[in-house]
């Protein structure tokens, strides 16, 4: 596989060894970016939220002027070779609002990557979802995310499909439905979907003769291809050389062979 591409020119969702489970800082990914021509970079590691401080694995409220100051740099030191925006990826929870608008007031972009679900003033990660009404408490707090306009894209938003080898004949209609109402309201709202490289990367799946990945899953995206919603692909980079990599190239295949127009660029204001 060559280093330069003819694919690829942006990356949205990258992530730093800030967040304690990533490599590489802030310039290791521009120079990386740099190398495989892209002309847009943007850095959005997993934002500091003292409300999941121990639910998972993020950098602290310590770090994050550490992770806008190695962002400042870059951008002073590369801008005339790269556009490279600051983002952070985040969960989203009703009564968090001034968190949210808090980050955009230091940022370009804010990204939703759902992994906790809020069931009967529990949280719920979204790895363990199964049932269909967690699959409705995960479609749910995605729209409502989705309708405040503070998101961008929604990463990985089949990802409640997760756990689902096969779709059980009799759920499937209201499965179906959910994965609608998701791809409706992105749509209506200008928000892309996010088609994950990094679901690939997690390996394949035998079901029935078919190969098929955890996610993307197949089922979703073909509802995608069939509306106007906007869609990107995203490496999920947890290492420089993840930018572009055989995930990459099998996600493009992926949205060419359900007929997906896939955005070369997103519009960041």
């Amino acid at each position: 596989m060559n280093s330069k591409n003819n694919i690829i020119k942006s990356n949205y969702h990258t992530h730093t060894y800030l967040c304690n489970h990533a490599d590489g800082n802030v310039e290791d990914y521009v120079k990386k970016a740099i190398e495989l021509g892209f002309s847009t970079l943007g850095m959005s590691d997993h934002a500091p939220f003292i409300f999941l401080k121990d639910r998972s694995v993020r950098m602290g409220i310590e770090d994050y002027p550490i992770y806008l100051k190695d962002l400042d740099d870059a951008i002073r030191k590369y801008s005339n070779q790269i556009k490279i925006y600051k983002g952070l990826e985040i969960e989203y929870f009703r009564s968090q609002k001034n968190h949210y608008k808090h980050l955009l007031e230091t940022l370009d972009y804010l990204i939703l990557g759902q992994h906790y679900v809020e069931i009967n003033n529990r949280l719920m990660s979204v790895y363990d979802v199964r049932t269909l009404d967690q699959m409705k408490a995960y479609v749910k707090n995605v729209i409502e995310a989705i309708e405040t306009g503070y998101f961008k894209f929604i990463c990985h938003p089949d990802i409640f499909l997760l756990n689902l080898k096969e779709i059980n004949p009799n759920d499937k209609e209201e499965i179906m439905y959910l994965s609608k109402l998701l791809i409706e309201a992105a749509e209506k709202n200008g928000v892309a979907l996010e088609i994950n490289a990094n679901g690939i990367r997690r390996g394949k799946l035998i079901i029935k003769g078919e190969v098929r990945y955890q996610y993307p899953r197949k089922e979703f995206w073909e509802l995608v291809s069939k509306s106007k919603v906007k869609v990107i692909i995203s490496s999920d980079a947890h290492h420089p050389d993840l930018l572009f990599d055989e995930a990459m190239i099998e996600a493009y295949n992926f949205a060419r062979h359900l007929g997906i127009e896939v955005e070369e660029e997103l519009v960041i204001d």
